[in-house]
């Protein structure tokens, strides 16, 4: 990890609620949607972070290049280094080098930037991976083929889904350990570890729901965009990006004051 770009200062007002809600017997939801808001401001301005856009474009052309009839060249043609016949992990250690590049082209590297990228790896691996024949067994042939279910539209919806869920939950989890190691131990929040593991369970469906909303305008905005542009390039990336985040943020809000 580079240094602490993602900062809800302990001292604010909305971070302060969420520390005194931490304290109290305030359902676990309740304390989720308290830092959600405390984080919303730092979400939004996040989905600058380059490494971020890069990452999101990587997880839409990857579907698509699977599309082509030479699956490894149109890789390629992305800015993933493989070889003739790439399989899982040659694609996922071309997506972890592609994002180094564009960390050091930006002389910067923020922690946002490295949740994204292990989101990315995540998201690959689960909806790829877990499709696959079996680890050892599968060929280049097979990546290809789920990488292009992946570009339908019921598999994008679920791809794009799963990427901003998993990095909703890691961005929350990175700014709640700083207070929840303080909230761990006998007469606390967190008294073991079965405690924890509870917490990390409710912070996980409390995300996904959040990103529901993303496999609702996902794939309409994928075959719009290859309709009218070819590929999803930086800029598209970037738009995309900046919505699905505004968006996100919106029913976070939208959840915390239904349960208001």
């Amino acid at each position: 990890m580079g240094h602490i770009h993602l900062q809800v200062l302990p001292g604010s007002r909305k971070w302060r609620q969420v520390v005194e809600l931490l304290g109290s017997e305030a359902a676990d939801e309740t304390v989720l949607a308290a830092s959600a808001i405390a984080a919303e401001r730092d979400l939004l301005r996040a989905a600058n972070d380059p490494v971020f856009v890069e990452a999101v474009r990587l997880l839409l052309m990857i579907p698509f290049s699977a599309r082509s009839d030479d699956f490894a060249q149109s890789l390629r043609d992305s800015d993933l280094a493989v070889g003739s016949s790439p399989d899982l992990f040659e694609i996922c250690a071309g997506a972890s080098e592609r994002l180094d590049d564009i960390a050091r082209a930006a002389s910067r590297r923020t922690d946002f930037g490295e949740l994204a990228g292990r989101a990315l790896i995540g998201t690959l691996n689960d909806q790829i991976g877990a499709a696959l024949p079996g680890l050892f067994e599968a060929t280049d042939r097979d990546v290809q083929i789920e990488a292009q279910r992946l570009s339908r539209p019921n598999g994008i919806a679920a791809l794009s889904r799963a990427f901003f869920g998993r990095l909703l939950s890691d961005s929350l989890s990175y700014w709640l350990d700083r207070t929840l190691a303080m909230q761990t131990g006998p007469g606390l929040r967190l008294p073991d570890a079965g405690a924890r593991s509870a917490f990390d369970v409710a912070l996980q469906t409390y995300t996904q729901e959040a990103t529901r909303i993303i496999q609702e305008f996902a794939p309409g905005w994928y075959g719009k965009r290859l309709h009218e542009d070819g590929r999803i390039g930086s800029p598209q990336a970037a738009a995309f990006a900046a919505v699905a985040m505004k968006k996100i943020t919106e029913e976070l809000r939208r959840k915390r004051d239904a349960d208001a």
